[in-house]
């Protein structure tokens, strides 16, 4: 009778690192997420723009902001 339930065999293949590789990413899914970031990117610097032009507009008027 063996002390443990699991051989040393099975052990080293269930932690076999070649076992966890990831899948390789698909490059038109690759391009559609790059793209959806810079777009994302883009909305938010713009969206920083106009808020900044609003801040220089209230403060030219006398208000601070």
């Amino acid at each position: 009778m063996q002390s443990h339930p699991h051989s040393a065999l099975e052990r080293a293949l269930a932690t076999d690192s070649s076992a966890l590789t990831a899948p390789v990413a698909c490059p038109i899914a690759a391009a559609v997420k790059a793209r959806a970031k810079a777009l994302k990117k883009w909305r938010k610097q713009e969206r920083l723009r106009f808020f900044s032009g609003l801040c220089a507009s209230l403060h030219a008027l006398g208000f601070s902001f």
